[in-house]
């Protein structure tokens, strides 16, 4: 009877944190795959007592347990945020699927012990995926380009500290290897990682996996001609992996491959890249809010007075290059800008 007791209640305790993990994945971060594959472990383990069902039920005793808190001054069970109740929960799952294991072999029901087993080290697989998102989500609001050529005589470091100054949701740091040395981009991206990190705003960097993981960014952006998604996730798992795209069959393609987010656009003619594509225009933004739950900027040619036909789209994280770097008071055309997208939530 006891064990029964044990594996009804560490059954219970597994498919509720699991649950909870696969609410957060699922509404928070709406991560298709997590979620599903959270979902899949929890019903793989309500499957595997099935017709066990009325004799676990019979050999609950909640108001006879032990081990139940009552005591509304015990906070050992406080979090203090989303991520601990993540980790919290990561926790209560394997520590109830190994008990869960240990009980079922110890009943001589070896085959279901091993399948708790390999259920356990899903689990632990999938814990540093679910806590990479809070490092690897996208904020919305407006996403920051810096950019020399534009920036009427001022440093990236400059800008990149008057951008933050001003609020900017989140940086990135692109340059060409034909104006720039790598020595002089190591050497920016180390100061503006310490000024984004200060400030609490994701950096990412375009194109410099190297530089990225040196520096310790947030993320890296590659565009179509760039390293994979795949194999970035290789070297960089814990970062934020961004793509540029420019077409229906590219967006797949970048999902399929695991990018974190992905840039659409240009939306208009843009000169801020010498390599740019035709503009894509406001159809193909309307394809990913149609079609995609990955979270998009939205970027090329975007400026003030065609800013509330992106954000009328579904635009949730816009870019203005030139728009920001290229005015005088940098500081104040953010707050603008953030006014005007905030005005659209």
């Amino acid at each position: 009877m006891n064990d029964a007791r044990i594996l009804d209640a560490t059954g219970n305790r597994a498919a509720e944190g699991l649950r909870v993990l696969e609410d957060i994945a699922r509404f928070t971060f709406d991560n298709r795959k997590i979620s599903a594959e959270l979902r899949g472990l929890r019903h793989e383990i309500r499957a595997l007592f099935q017709g066990m069902e009325q004799d676990l039920l019979g050999a609950r005793d909640a108001e006879g347990d032990v081990g139940v808190v009552t005591s509304s001054g015990d906070d050992s069970d406080a979090r203090k945020g989303l991520k601990d109740t993540v980790q919290a929960n990561c926790k209560r799952v394997q520590e109830a699927l190994r008990s869960m294991e240990e009980i079922l072999k110890s009943r001589g029901e070896h085959r279901a012990g091993k399948k708790i087993e390999t259920l356990r080290f899903a689990a632990y697989s999938l814990e540093p995926e679910l806590l990479s998102l809070f490092i690897r989500r996208l904020p919305r609001g407006v996403y920051g380009i810096l950019g020399e050529k534009f920036s009427l005589g001022r440093s990236n470091v400059e800008v990149a500290r008057l951008m933050v100054d001003g609020g900017i949701d989140v940086l990135q740091y692109r340059e060409k290897l034909s104006d720039k040395s790598l020595k002089e981009i190591y050497s920016e991206c180390c100061a503006i990682r310490k000024i984004t990190a200060d400030a609490g705003v994701p950096f990412i960097v375009n194109d410099y996996a190297d530089v990225a993981l040196m520096v310790g960014a947030d993320g890296i952006h590659r565009g179509q001609d760039d390293l994979p998604v795949q194999a970035l996730r290789k070297i960089a798992p814990q970062m934020m992996i961004g793509c540029s795209t420019h077409s229906p069959e590219q967006a797949q393609k970048a999902i399929a491959d695991g990018a974190d987010y992905i840039g659409v656009g240009p939306i208009f003619a843009t000169q801020t890249k010498e390599d740019v594509c035709d503009a894509v225009g406001l159809e193909y933004l309307d394809y990913v809010v149609n079609n995609h739950d990955i979270p998009f900027v939205a970027i090329g040619g975007i400026k003030r007075d065609n800013l509330p036909e992106v954000l009328a789209r579904g635009a949730e994280t816009v870019c203005l290059v030139t728009e920001i770097i290229g005015a005088g008071n940098i500081e104040k055309r953010v707050q603008e800008i953030k006014e005007r997208v905030g005005e659209q939530k």
